[in-house]
């Protein structure tokens, strides 16, 4: 036969021996920790070494088309004759232009940027590029750009 056992008296409520400075102090440190830890999911969010490579890619691809490469491919031709030589790569686009050439395009001035491709974040200059596709009125803005990526995690 089982016997249960009834206590007849209320249970006290435990005491804990902290002051109020200490709870205080644990209030405060727990409070610290969780925006330490909001502080630093937001600063990964604002500084992923993945997004930062590839916003550089897009001011690069930016800064080559319409400082450089649009004024090569201009040079020579006659304004009226704008549109019969860009329709030539309006399907298929102008030919691949890989990461290194374009860290190294107008005297190296961008070379700099390499810092982005070579961290935390790894891109292979010879086989990461962009394609340039230019669209009506073939003007210095009107392209678009395909990126081919060829980076990881290191």
């Amino acid at each position: 036969m089982r016997r249960y056992y009834s206590y007849p008296y209320k249970a006290e409520p435990l005491h804990f021996p902290i002051e109020p400075i200490a709870r205080k102090f644990t209030t405060l440190a727990i409070i610290l920790c969780i925006g330490l830890v909001f502080f630093n999911l937001g600063a990964h969010a604002v500084f992923d070494p993945k997004k930062l490579a590839e916003d550089e890619l897009q001011r690069l691809a930016k800064d080559y088309y319409e400082n450089y490469y649009y004024d090569v491919f201009t040079q020579k031709i006659p304004e009226s004759d704008y549109a019969l030589a860009f329709t030539t790569y309006s399907e298929y686009g102008f030919p691949k232009t890989y990461l290194r050439e374009l860290l190294l395009f107008d005297d190296g001035r961008n070379a700099k940027s390499r810092a982005y491709f070579d961290g935390q974040y790894y891109c292979n200059t010879n086989q990461t590029a962009i394609q340039i596709i230019p669209y009506p009125p073939y003007g210095r803005t009107d392209y678009e750009v395909k990126y081919t990526y060829d980076c990881e995690y290191q």
